[in-house]
């Protein structure tokens, strides 16, 4: 029944062929790696969908409305699980609010400007702070760097729908935060950060439902009621922090790679 309700949704019985499962499956590992290691989702998921054929305008609101479902989904988890708790209340306002306002500037220059420019700043900010994470150098923790940490991670969400993750998580540990909460808060900061995206698609006219809205909202919230659960036990273990500069660190080499080849 709920197999045929999303088939009828999408208005077309033969949807689900092996490329629209692809796509499910995608967003599943994407939502499953974000809500355990606070990032990917975006990043995973926005190339994935432009290699599929849709276009930026289409990819972003994709993936911030699904994003938004996943920070939900794992947020409550996270919470459940004691990965968020009331302490971490304040780091999570002092991410959220400068992501938030920054998310609309993004959002701008997605619809008005080429991206070479901003995504080698993106490349190299990523880099650069998977490098501190594995190379175990930790800065002070201040008001101004975590405000600017947060104000770029929210218009990389608003620019290009990822970079968002790597930038909060890696940014919260380099400046010597605990691997659970710095994981949880990147989810929980992320949800009015989405909300704002979406409203800045919708004010330039540029959001309406689509069919693949749901196809990978879906399997993204399975998917992030699940995360939380494994940031739970790695972040018990002491190479979490490498993990995550090591995934950080690729992200970067990765975009800065795209840019220079192509």
């Amino acid at each position: 029944m709920g197999l045929f309700l999303l088939q009828r949704l999408t208005g077309d019985l033969t949807m689900f062929d092996l490329f629209t499962l692809s796509i499910l499956l995608v967003a599943f590992i994407a939502a499953l790696i974000d809500t355990s290691l606070g990032m990917c989702y975006g990043t995973i998921l926005s190339p994935i969908l432009l290699i599929a054929g849709y276009s930026p305008e289409i990819v972003v609101p994709t993936v911030l409305l699904s994003q938004l479902v996943v920070d939900i989904g794992g947020g409550l988890t996270h919470t459940k699980v004691k990965n968020f708790t009331r302490k971490d209340i304040k780091v999570a306002l002092l991410v959220a609010i400068p992501a938030t306002i920054f998310v609309s500037l993004g959002v701008f220059l997605n619809v008005n400007l080429p991206k070479t420019i901003t995504k080698t700043y993106i490349g190299l900010i990523v880099t650069l702070l998977g490098l501190l994470l594995l190379l175990g150098i930790k800065l002070r923790k201040t008001f101004k760097r975590l405000v600017f940490i947060s104000s770029l991670a929210g218009f990389n969400k608003g620019f290009m729908g990822g970079g968002f993750g790597p930038v909060v998580v890696s940014g919260q540990i380099v400046l010597n935060h605990n691997v659970r909460p710095s994981v949880s808060i990147g989810d929980i900061a992320e949800i009015p950060v989405c909300i704002v995206g979406l409203l800045a698609f919708a004010v330039l006219g540029k959001l309406s439902f689509l069919p693949i809205y749901l196809i990978v909202a879906v399997p993204a919230l399975i998917a992030s009621l699940i995360g939380p659960y494994i940031t739970m036990r790695i972040g018990q273990k002491n190479y979490a922090e490498k993990v995550i500069g090591v995934i950080t660190l690729i992200l970067g080499f990765v975009t800065l790679l795209k840019i220079l080849f192509g």
